[in-house]
């Protein structure tokens, strides 16, 4: 059984419709380059915010029978998983650095794509994560997709 992992990240700034259709049809690109993948064999990595790339990644997995794997902040403290939007840090640069760390979370996994949804002033998380991603992944340039 082959599975694939494709993640899916995006900036807060992208949650239009249009911006939706776009990275769908990404998305079914990569899939019709693999034509022996069943759908539940597809797992899609994402963050956990309810807008953006996050929220379109979810719409995708409900939409097409996909997994999810949900990367979510953590607590520095405790290291137990917060809610996205509630939650007790207010700190511009402790939050930063509790994005960053989920962010290298998705970054690290395995995946065989990447879907960046990217801010049109190329700023914030998005970029950190593909940053990252091409810190672990050598062979990002076959894997990497970003979407302006």
């Amino acid at each position: 059984m082959c599975k694939i992992k494709i993640g899916i990240i995006g900036s807060r700034r992208r949650s239009t419709t249009e911006d939706l259709d776009i990275l769908e049809r990404e998305f079914l690109n990569i899939l019709l380059g693999e034509p022996s993948i069943n759908m539940n064999d597809i797992i899609i990595v994402t963050g956990d915010c309810d807008e953006g790339g996050d929220f379109f990644a979810k719409y995708l997995s409900d939409m097409y029978g996909c997994k999810l794997d949900t990367k979510r902040i953590k607590d520095p403290d405790t290291g137990e998983e917060m809610d996205f939007k509630h939650h007790r840090w207010f700190e511009y640069d402790v939050m930063c650095s509790i994005f960053y760390k989920r962010d290298e979370e998705i970054a690290k996994e395995d995946l065989d794509y990447l879907l960046a949804l990217v801010a049109p002033d190329r700023k914030g998380g998005t970029e950190k994560t593909i940053e990252y991603f091409k810190q672990y992944h050598k062979d990002w340039k076959g894997k990497l997709v970003i979407i302006l």
